[in-house]
């Protein structure tokens, strides 16, 4: 179970990361149109996002309502939901092709687990993106193109207030806060891809104690309540 819900962790920052990705110069409909297709691609589902709005002048940038479907056959509403991701960007950007966002904040995070006869929703997009990372080598090239040469530094990243749901079962399990400084600063700045290896291993370490613990729990308690049934009289 801890292993399935890691990969919904992954899965999660592997989307992230295409909205990250073309930040810095494109804005709204561009970013936007780039979410959904790169990520429906990637997953093999749907995948939305209800709003995008970038100031660069300004140094704001907001992504709302990203949400992506589950695959045919799973029950949910979606496999993962984003509340919102909230970045304050540097105004005036560095020279040439690093990108300083002073803060990202992606909030509240909602992740929605279904076992099915094939496997989980998690695993079975997780398998799209795994074949999308093998079959298609150069073919997104002109996006490959326009993303691989920017960098990033952060210089706070934050995941927030996010939950992971069990579906047929009442738990839900709190994905713990991530929050990591000056990601990339010492290197003058690192890819998008980078970036999301950082936290993927942060969130797997965090993510691999609380819903260990959190299941622990919940074996316990059902070993309490089945013997306070066999004590009950008559039985």
């Amino acid at each position: 179970m801890t292993r399935k819900l890691l990969i919904a962790a992954g899965v999660l920052v592997a989307i992230v990361v295409v909205a990250v990705s073309f930040l810095g110069s494109n804005l709204d409909s561009i970013v936007k149109k780039a979410i959904t297709r790169v990520g429906s691609e990637m997953t093999g589902v749907s995948v939305d996002v209800d709003k995008v709005v970038i100031k660069l002048a300004d140094g704001r940038g907001e992504i709302d309502g990203l949400v992506v479907d589950n695959p045919k056959g799973y029950k949910g509403s979606h496999a993962f939901k984003l509340g919102s991701i909230v970045l304050d960007l540097n105004p005036a950007p560095a020279a040439g092709d690093v990108v300083v966002i002073k803060e990202l904040t992606i909030e509240a995070p909602d992740i929605v687990y279904d076992k099915g006869a094939d496997g989980s929703n998690v695993e079975a997009i997780q398998r799209n993106i795994d074949e999308y990372g093998t079959t298609h080598g150069d073919q997104d090239k002109a996006a490959k193109d326009e993303t691989a040469a920017k960098r990033f530094i952060i210089g706070s990243l934050q995941i927030r207030n996010g939950k992971i749901r069990l579906t047929g079962r009442d738990t839900v399990i709190d994905l713990p806060t991530l929050q990591l400084r000056d990601v990339g600063k010492s290197r003058g700045g690192m890819t998008g891809a980078e970036i999301a290896g950082i936290v993927v291993k942060q969130m797997t370490q965090a993510t691999v104690s609380s819903a260990a613990r959190a299941l622990a729990q919940e074996g316990v308690q059902q070993r309490v309540d089945e013997a306070k049934e066999r004590r009950r009289p008559g039985r």
